[in-house]
C-alpha cells in the first residue's frame, strides 16, 4: 500500500461505516503493538519497515486533525463539511485496520511455523542431550492446573518420588509470541523430564520426536464424551479443524499413554486421537481426580468451605447447574435459557441452586437480584469451590453435553439433562452416542419438565439406570486411579 493508492480509497468510504471501526481502536493498537515486536523479532519481514512507517504517520494524522475537528464551532466548519472529513480520516482507519489484520494474520502463521518447525525441535534437540532427572512435569494450555492434574499432583507432592513442576503456556490470555516463548521453556523442561502429564490436546509436541525415557500421559480434561473432539470433527464444518491442519500439527502426537475411565470409552479415542487401540498406548484404568468422591473427608471438607462462606444455604438440597459452552472454543457463550425465577419460585423453600459455567464460557448470564444469593450462586465468580467439589456436594446436577454427567454418575445420584437446543447441538457439533438413550436421566427441552421431575424426584429418579450407567461407562474410576496413573511413569 502507497500514499496514492490511500487518497484513491479515501473517497470511496462512507462515514457510517468507519463510524463502527474507530470503536475498536483498542484493539488495533494492541496489534500494532504485537506487529512491531514481529518486526523487531524477524529480519526477514525488514522490507515491510517503509510501509509500517506510512501507517504509523496517517494514525498519527488522523488523531491529529480528529482533536482539531471537535473544534469545529470555532473553525467556521459546518457540520455537512466536518461529517465529510471525518468520514475521510475514518476511512484511512479502515484502511490501516482491515490491512493489518490481513498481515497480522499471515506473521502469525509465519511465527506458528518458525517456531513449531524449526525454534521448539531445535531447542529440545540440544536440551536433551542431559541426562533424564526424577522430575516430572504437568503442562496446562492455560495458567493453572486443570482438575485432571490437580489432585494427581498433590498426592504425587505428598509422596515425594520426583520432582514436580509447573508449566502453563498462558493461551489465548498472552501474544502469540509470548506463548511460543513459554513453550520454548517448556520443552527445556521435557528434555530431561521423567515423564510429562497433559490434560488438552496441543501442538507443541508435533513437530519432533520425545525421547524414549520420557513418558507423556494424557489425562484428558474430561471423564467421558459426549461430544466429538479431535479427529472425529474433521468433516465439520461449524467446529474443529480441518483435516489438513490436523495432519500438519498432529496434536496426539508422542503419546506414551491416555488414561481412559472404562474400556467401552476406547473406541471414541482411538477415532478422536488417530490411535489404534491395540498400540496399547489407550488405558483404561480410570481418572485419577474422580479418586476424590471415595474420600469423606475430602466431601466434608467441601460443605465445611461452602457452608463457612454461605452459611444461608445450609439446611436445603444443592442444585447444581453445570453446562457446557456453545459456539467455537475461542468465542465461547454460555446457555441462557434456565428460568431462575421459575426455579426459585418452585423450589426455593428446599433447594438452593448453585450456578457454574464453562471456563470458556463469554458473557454469563446475570441471576436475577430477587434470587440472588439467596436462593441462586454464580460459583464461577465466586471461586468458593472448584467443579469438582461442587460435584462432590450437588444432591442433583442438571447439565446438557457436558462430559460431567460420566463424572457426577459415579456418585450415584440424580442426573437431568436440559437439551432444550439438541437438535442444533448435534447438527453443529455431533456425538458419539445417541444422546437420548445413552443419559441416565431425564432430557428435558423446557424449564417446567425439570422442576416438575425435581418436584416428584423421590418416586420418579431410577437410581439403577445410573448405576447400569457408571458400570458400562466409568467403572475404573473406582477410587485407586491415582496409584494406576503414578505407575505408568515406570512402566
Amino acid at each position: 500500500m502507497n500514499v496514492k493508492a490511500v487518497m484513491k480509497n479515501l473517497k470511496k468510504k462512507g462515514f457510517r461505516e468507519t463510524l463502527k471501526i474507530r470503536r475498536k481502536n483498542v484493539e488495533l493498537r494492541r496489534l500494532l503493538e504485537e506487529y512491531r515486536i514481529v518486526l523487531n523479532r524477524y529480519k526477514d519481514a525488514a522490507e515491510r519497515e517503509d510501509e509500517k512507517k506510512l501507517q504509523e504517520a496517517l494514525c498519527s494524522l488522523l488523531e491529529e486533525y480528529r482533536y482539531a475537528f471537535q473544534k469545529r464551532p470555532f473553525m467556521g466548519v459546518s457540520t455537512s463539511q466536518y461529517k465529510e472529513f471525518m468520514g475521510t480520516l475514518f476511512s484511512v482507519q479502515q484502511i490501516l485496520d482491515e490491512q493489518m489484520h490481513r498481515e497480522y494474520r499471515e506473521l502469525l502463521k509465519e511465527i506458528k511455523a518458525t517456531y513449531i518447525k524449526e525454534r521448539i525441535p531445535l531447542e529440545y534437540r540440544e536440551h536433551a542431550i542431559g541426562p533424564v532427572e526424577q522430575k516430572v512435569i504437568f503442562m496446562e494450555n492455560g495458567n493453572s492446573p486443570s482438575p485432571s492434574a490437580h489432585h494427581l499432583s498433590q498426592v504425587m507432592k505428598a509422596q515425594g518420588e520426583y520432582s514436580l513442576k509447573f508449566m502453563g503456556l498462558k493461551i489465548r490470555s498472552v501474544s502469540e509470541i509470548e506463548y511460543y516463548e513459554n513453550a520454548l521453556r517448556f520443552v527445556r523442561e521435557l528434555a530431561t523430564a521423567k515423564a510429562v502429564f497433559l490434560s488438552t490436546a496441543n501442538d507443541i509436541l508435533s513437530h519432533f520426536d520425545v525421547r524414549p525415557e520420557t513418558k507423556v500421559i494424557q489425562l484428558w480434561h474430561g471423564v467421558g464424551v459426549f461430544k466429538k473432539v479431535g479427529y472425529s470433527t474433521v468433516d465439520n464444518p461449524h467446529f474443529g479443524k480441518g483435516v489438513k491442519e490436523r495432519q500438519e500439527y498432529d496434536q496426539y502426537r508422542n503419546y506414551s499413554y491416555v488414561t481412559i475411565p472404562a474400556e467401552e470409552q476406547a473406541w471414541i479415542f482411538e477415532d478422536a486421537f488417530r490411535i489404534r487401540r491395540d498400540a496399547g498406548i489407550i488405558v483404561p484404568i480410570g481418572v485419577s481426580r474422580t479418586d476424590v468422591f471415595f474420600d469423606q473427608e475430602y466431601i466434608d471438607a467441601a460443605y465445611k468451605r461452602l457452608y463457612e462462606a454461605l452459611p444461608q444455604i445450609r439446611g436445603r438440597k444443592i442444585i447444581l447447574y453445570a453446562p457446557t459452552f456453545r459456539g467455537s472454543t475461542d468465542k465461547g457463550k454460555a446457555p441462557d435459557q434456565l428460568d431462575i425465577n421459575a426455579f426459585g419460585e418452585a423450589l426455593s423453600d428446599d433447594y438452593v441452586l448453585l450456578i457454574k459455567h464453562h471456563g470458556l464460557a463469554k458473557n454469563v448470564p446475570e441471576i436475577p437480584e430477587k434470587w440472588r444469593d439467596n436462593f441462586a450462586f454464580d460459583m464461577g465468580k465466586r471461586k468458593i469451590l472448584g467443579i469438582e467439589r461442587l460435584l462432590a456436594i450437588a444432591d442433583i446436577c442438571v447439565t446438557d453435553y457436558s462430559s460431567i454427567a460420566f463424572e457426577y454418575a459415579i456418585l450415584e445420584r440424580p442426573l437431568i439433562f436440559f437439551a432444550y437446543d439438541l437438535d442444533e447441538y448435534l447438527d453443529r457439533r455431533g456425538m458419539y452416542y445417541d444422546y437420548e438413550e445413552i443419559t441416565p436421566g431425564p432430557v428435558c427441552r423446557t424449564n417446567d419438565e425439570m422442576i416438575d421431575y425435581i418436584l416428584h424426584i423421590a418416586e420418579r429418579f431410577n437410581k439403577q439406570e445410573i448405576l447400569d450407567f457408571k458400570q458400562k461407562y466409568v467403572n475404573m474410576c473406582d477410587g485407586h486411579a491415582t496409584e494406576r496413573t503414578i505407575e505408568l511413569i515406570e512402566k
